[in-house]
């Protein structure tokens, strides 16, 4: 995600974040996200991260909670890039999200902890809410993620969005795509340079799945639906785009 993700997730509940950027009262249902922006040490690299994750895995089963989580690399990018990886976890409640965050308190995830510290080091631990506008296909593991920076037209109200993913989802069936769509309203620990009021998430399954989506939208009129769509209720820019690899999808 560019500067973008290193805006990832932390909590101060949820709610306070999504009902100010709408002008009605509708208050939507969110899904909480934690993200950690990292760097590797010297001489660390991804498999050296995984040989932790392997690890922790078998810890977190201990736990009993429910915990998803992938690692973010940055695959288009400018020199603005800061971050080598970005953590994001997944939970189906804060609640239960915090009980993975006091199961690592123990001193054995404390252990693990300072082993992922060794190879990579996370500087932001920021927190989301994500709103699903479209369910993508069944994998949950490796894929391509592209994030946008999205700002709400003034004026711009829950049931306009709403009805305007009713005809996102009806184009994106119209050309048979696989790949999920959300938002991603900003919670905790977000950073100040992060201005805008959501991240416009989608997903694809693979480097090529995405770059069919990129040739449908360039050159199959894609770029135009989303304008005719969207247009009037929001602008988004700053793309990036992140290559990601599963570390825990049992839950």
């Amino acid at each position: 995600m560019t500067n973008s993700i290193k805006i990832l997730f932390v909590f101060l509940f949820a709610l306070v974040f999504s009902a100010s950027a709408y002008t009605d009262d509708t208050t939507p249902a969110f899904i909480p996200l934690e993200g950690y922006a990292c760097n590797f040490s010297k001489g660390k690299d991804m498999d050296d991260l995984y040989k932790v994750v392997d690890k922790w895995n078998d810890f977190i089963d201990e736990g009993g909670t429910q915990y998803n989580s992938w690692v973010f690399t940055p695959f288009y990018y400018s020199e603005e890039e800061a971050a080598d990886i970005y953590w994001i976890g997944v939970s189906p409640t804060w609640e239960e999200m915090l009980k993975t965050d006091e199961h690592m308190a123990k001193p054995e995830g404390q252990k693990l902890q300072a082993e992922f510290n060794k190879v990579s080091p996370c500087y932001d631990h920021t927190n989301w809410g994500y709103e699903n506008v479209r369910s993508g296909s069944d994998s949950d593991d490796d894929g391509v993620v592209t994030l946008m920076w999205c700002d709400l037209t003034e004026g711009t109200t829950r049931d306009q969005v709403l009805a305007a993913d009713k005809k996102y989802n009806a184009y994106m069936e119209s050309t048979d795509s696989s790949g999920g769509a959300g938002r991603w309203w900003p919670g905790s620990g977000i950073p100040t340079r992060f201005t805008a009021d959501f991240l416009w998430g989608t997903g694809s399954d693979s480097l090529a799945d995405w770059g069919r989506a990129a040739d449908m939208a360039v050159n199959g009129g894609g770029n135009q639906a989303m304008q005719s769509i969207y247009g009037d209720l929001m602008t988004c820019s700053n793309r990036a785009v992140y290559t990601v690899k599963a570390a825990r999808t049992s839950n």
